[in-house]
């Protein structure tokens, strides 16, 4: 059954937020708080101290700063059209309403499928380095006695769990004050170098094309796409959120511009501290405590222990701000009818999706004790689940751009050509190259043999084709659900022109 001519998904108005009193999704969250959840996903601080300097090490040097920039002006391209389609799909659905919009129902279910995939890696993987990291920093610190680091991963889930429970707006609370103290660390080595200067005369030399372009590009690509994850899921909180069709598109550029800012100078900064010439030696010897060493010679050792319990907190950041939109796609998949009913239905007086959260947050656990009892090295589990995560969202905001292009090529529109070709398009290409390299080093990303690089990269594509074959199934043998892929029937709201 061709999916061509009935690519529209019909867009409920329950799954968009719709009037008070109809059993959707609400919330009030303003612009700022919706940016500081978003971005939580990718550890700014966690991000700057343990991939900054593999960046600077292992990629392009003292170039990082360049790299960061690339990646800020390729993800601007897919914001562009990714924000337009927010004014014509006023779901809460996010890649898999704008993919089953653009390329089909098939491709669109195949999509919330590595989407659901890609970002439970990423929470599965943050759960282990929580719980060690929180041990190691009990330990080195406070010479508390050494535990499993499960234990500490346990409480995580538990705190979890329970902020999933409420308002999104509980969590955007603790999410705000967590990124603020994130953002006031590395901006504390940051300045001082800024103003300071470093050891060396070469401050404009990371902006360089010969400094871009040194070492291996590559790779410092390979790895800087990996901490760019998080700012796309604004779309996903558009009916918990405060005058949506401002607030989600100004989220997502403010959030872009924000992080890649903030990894460009972050990564200067790390470069000035040991100056150009010796960045790099410094890199390659001791990437994981590059940066509290630099932040221990520009403010002292008490800074330096600070960042250390922040990078904890940064972790339980992230994890809680991967877990709410892993509830919320499968809190739309439900109301879609693609996955059980009762995971769709909303809290009455939260307006939280607190069944799917608490789904979200057993089958969490269950899919941990696995690794857990097989005795794998949590820092090992991290990079695999890390790697596999990235990639996943990758695909998705390349499937996106692709999608931006198709939607307003098969209908009419009074979108400018810059939002729904050129931009998307160019995008596209960008993704795509970074996908190609990402593809060709997966190995290096997740630091693990060749055949399971392999591996995980056929397990992501596969679970997509899993979600296209069901639904083609669907189309013959569950036509009312194939149907409701990417929006529900009942109170449609067809896309607008």
């Amino acid at each position: 059954m061709s999916d061509t001519s009935d690519v529209q998904p019909r867009v409920a108005a329950t799954a968009a937020g719709g009037p008070p009193g109809d059993g959707s999704l609400k919330g009030q969250m303003g612009t700022v708080k919706l940016i500081l959840t978003v971005l939580a996903v990718s550890a700014p601080l966690g991000a700057v101290a343990g991939v900054v300097p593999v960046v600077i090490g292992s990629g392009n040097g003292v170039g990082a700063p360049g790299t960061y920039v690339v990646m800020g002006v390729i993800l601007l391209l897919f914001a562009v059209g990714f924000t337009t389609m927010t004014r014509h799909l006023k779901t809460g659905g996010a890649f898999y309403a704008y993919i089953t919009a653009s390329l089909g129902r098939p491709v669109g279910l195949g999509s919330a499928f590595i989407a659901i995939f890609g970002y439970m890696t990423l929470m599965l993987g943050a759960y282990g380095l929580f719980g060690v990291s929180l041990n190691s920093l009990l330990v080195d610190l406070f010479h508390a006695p050494s535990v499993d680091w499960w234990i500490y991963s346990l409480l995580c889930w538990a705190a979890v769990t329970t902020l999933g429970h409420f308002n999104i707006e509980v969590s955007g609370q603790v999410l705000g004050v967590l990124m603020t103290l994130e953002v006031l660390t590395v901006m504390a080595l940051n300045l001082p170098v800024l103003f300071r200067g470093g050891p060396e005369d070469g401050a404009l030399e990371p902006f360089t094309f010969h400094a871009f372009t040194s070492g291996s590009v590559g790779l410092g690509i390979l790895f800087a796409s990996a901490t760019f994850v998080g700012f796309e899921a604004t779309a996903i909180y558009r009916a918990e959120v405060r005058d949506p069709d401002r607030t989600v598109p100004r989220a997502t550029f403010l959030s872009i511009i924000l992080i890649a800012l903030f990894y460009v100078f972050s990564s200067w900064a790390l470069v000035e501290a040991f100056g150009p010439s010796k960045v790099v030696g410094v890199a390659q010897e001791s990437p994981s405590t590059m940066f509290s060493e630099a932040l221990g010679r520009f403010v002292g050792t008490f800074a330096a222990e600070t960042a250390m319990a922040l990078l904890v907190t940064s972790v339980f950041a992230s994890v809680l701000s991967v877990h709410n939109p892993i509830a919320r796609y499968a809190y739309s998949l439900a109301r879609d009818g693609v996955l059980p009913k009762f995971l769709g239905v909303p809290h009455p007086r939260h307006h939280s999706p607190y069944k799917a959260s608490f789904v979200t947050s057993i089958i969490g656990l269950l899919v941990s004790l696995p690794f857990l009892l097989s005795g794998l090295d949590v820092v090992s589990f991290y990079s695999w689940m890390f790697g596999i995560g990235a990639y996943a969202i990758l695909i998705l905001m390349a499937l996106t751009c692709l999608g931006v292009v198709v939607f307003f090529r098969r209908r009419e529109h009074t979108e400018r050509t810059w939002n729904t070709l050129i931009a998307p398009a160019l995008g596209f290409v960008g993704l795509l190259a970074v996908l190609l390299i990402v593809s060709k080093n997966f190995t290096l990303l997740i630091g693990g043999s060749t055949v399971l690089g392999v591996a995980f990269q056929l397990l992501t594509f596969g679970l997509g084709v899993l979600g296209v074959v069901l639904a083609v199934r669907w189309s013959r043998t569950r036509p009312a659900v194939y149907a409701r892929i990417g929006g529900q029937p009942d109170g449609e709201a067809t896309p607008e022109h």
